[in-house]
């Protein structure tokens, strides 16, 4: 899976925000605000990945949380992209 379109990310008030850019722009409109989890995954998805490499990577990343809470945050991040139409599956 991956995202629709092209995207570019950026921190604003300790948030990272995504925009679409370019051709995309005028197809996805507005902001997708999201912590640092969520632009984690958010910028692993520019590329084609499944969902297991990006719980891989988030337990590389992030000590103390277990793999199944990571699943969990994982599928809701999931999820709200799939609501807001950017996720290509």
């Amino acid at each position: 899976m991956k995202l629709k379109y092209n995207f570019v990310t950026s921190v604003v008030a300790d948030k990272t925000v995504a925009v679409a850019i370019g051709n995309e722009l005028g197809k996805k409109n507005g902001i997708i605000k999201m912590n640092e989890t969520g632009a984690f995954i958010f910028n692993m998805l520019k590329n084609d990945v499944e969902k297991k490499a990006i719980v891989d990577a988030l337990e590389n990343e992030y000590e103390g949380a277990t793999r199944k809470e990571l699943e969990k945050a994982v599928d809701s991040f999931l999820a709200e992209l799939k609501k807001c139409g950017v996720l290509k599956i």
